[in-house]
């Protein structure tokens, strides 16, 4: 299946019994937007002992702990596709996710975002200071007058020393506006995750609502004392069989 939240697109894999061998390469050509289906990242669906896990994987075939926009497809896909809801859950590599459907709107808790301090990248010419959030995947939330200025057509250097596993970029504005730079995709639509880590720096650490406006729509980013809440549009577009021996065969070297 194919499925978007606020134009973050993704592979949907019904895997039940982790049968597949789902390589980086495997994730890349699903991914590629002329030779496979096209995305930005990768929800395969696994059954584990009676629940459902979320094993999600960026475009470039690399794993990655959590995804918000991907979680809020993933409830879409188990709610239409198996039935359930509108209370569900099911499990990612960043813990329990819980999700509510209501209508075109889906929401999805996260763990609840944490500021690490202050952190740098570099962007093209540009150098921005921003702060370090941690929503299960790493974050860089860096303050700017105008996100539309920010170039980020190239991957952002960082410091390794304080981002280990690499790190994704957010601009924001003071109104809201989001662009962001996603470790393993680039520059997306949307990042669920992201929008966490942006409301978290503009209500200062503390508790409450914020909308979140990215090239892909709105979403809107509830934090609490133990977890926050993503919630906005999830739709499934498409649906069918894809022979992955042809695509592989028929991709360039």
């Amino acid at each position: 299946m194919k499925g978007h939240g606020t134009g973050n697109d993704f592979v949907v894999l019904p895997d039940p019994d982790g049968a597949l061998d789902l390589t980086p390469d495997l994730v890349r050509a699903l991914c590629d937007r002329r030779f496979g289906i096209g995305g930005d990242g990768v929800l395969r669906a696994v059954r584990r002992d009676d629940r459902w896990f979320m094993d999600y994987r960026n475009s470039d075939g690399s794993i990655a702990e959590m995804c918000g926009n991907g979680a809020r497809v993933f409830a879409r896909y188990l709610a239409a596709a198996e039935g359930l809801g509108p209370k569900l859950s099911f499990d990612t590599r960043a813990g329990v996710s819980e999700a509510v459907v209501e209508g075109e709107t889906i929401a999805v808790t996260m763990r609840r975002p944490v500021l690490r301090g202050r952190g740098s990248a570099r962007l093209g010419h540009l150098t921005l200071t921003g702060e370090a959030v941690d929503v299960g995947n790493p974050h860089l939330v860096c303050r700017v007058p105008d996100v539309s200025l920010v170039d980020l057509s190239v991957a952002p250097v960082f410091d390794p020393e304080l981002f280990p596993h690499g790190v994704n970029v957010e601009v924001v504005s003071d109104d809201g506006r989001m662009r962001v730079y996603e470790r393993g995709s680039g520059e997306t639509l949307s990042c669920g995750t992201g929008a966490c880590a942006v409301a978290a720096v503009l209500l200062e650490g503390g508790l409450g609502t914020q909308a979140i406006d990215v090239p892909g729509g709105r979403v809107t980013v509830t934090v609490e004392s133990e977890r926050c809440w993503l919630a906005g549009p999830a739709v499934l577009v498409a649906s069918g069989d894809v022979s992955i021996d042809e695509m592989l065969a028929a991709r360039p070297l």
